[in-house]
């Protein structure tokens, strides 16, 4: 999989460790991604060193923000789009335990990168029955050359057990599920699903290793 440009991993990072909401009786949308981008860089401000028990703790720290807020399951369920229902229920726990973990793993490297960006909240819509809502916001940063550069993101939410939960991500006009869907399809087709898991778990162990962070390819 590759990413169209700086700010897919921040996007995808924003998604991941967004701090959790309860609906109505706490903040809407907008301020649930406000507050979590906060958190992010508040997480990631104190400087670890790789293989510290430091960097350990704050790995954690970081998985356990989003526990509860991304819907890995419904992520999962719309990028594996109609090969889903023709998977047993073990073997849907399976699949988006698995992209949970290559996620997570892909972008911890990226995100430490680009942890000093600024999020603009532009627009928030939610819907009639108050159950989805989107929230467009302009990310920026420096790039390499310290040029600032920026990407319009779009996060897409809705309401499980009375929780903002999010599901997608546009990044200008690629949207994440859409993108893994269409890897997830041809892999299927061409090959097999059997060969996708299989894939997907050689791809973990490489990007754990750092010999794939941040461009995988199915």
């Amino acid at each position: 999989m590759r990413y169209p440009s700086k700010f897919w991993a921040l996007g995808v990072a924003l998604v991941m460790w967004l701090t959790t909401s309860t609906a109505l009786a706490a903040p809407g949308p907008k301020q649930v991604i406000r507050e979590g981008a906060d958190r992010i860089k508040k997480v990631l401000k104190k400087k670890t060193t790789k293989g510290s028990k430091a960097r350990e703790v704050q790995k954690t720290d970081l998985r356990t923000a989003v526990e509860g807020f991304l819907d890995y399951k419904e992520l999962g369920r719309r990028a594996l789009g109609p090969h889903w229902k023709d998977r047993s229920p073990e073997e849907q726990e399976d699949f988006y335990q698995l992209l949970r973990d290559l996620i997570e793993s892909s972008y911890e490297g990226a995100i430490r990168s680009n942890a000093d960006f600024e999020l603009r909240i532009e627009d928030e819509e939610i819907d009639e029955e108050q159950a989805k809502a989107s929230i467009m916001a302009v990310a920026s940063g420096k790039d390499a050359k310290g040029k600032t550069v920026a990407e319009d993101l779009t996060f897409h939410l809705f309401l499980k057990n009375r929780k903002w939960m999010i599901y997608d991500v546009e990044f200008g006009d690629v949207s994440l599920v859409r993108h893994y869907r269409g890897e997830f399809n041809r892999k299927i087709k061409k090959e097999s699903y059997a060969a996708l898991i299989a894939t997907m778990k050689k791809k973990l162990a490489e990007v754990r290793k750092g010999k794939a962070q941040g461009k995988i390819k199915l």
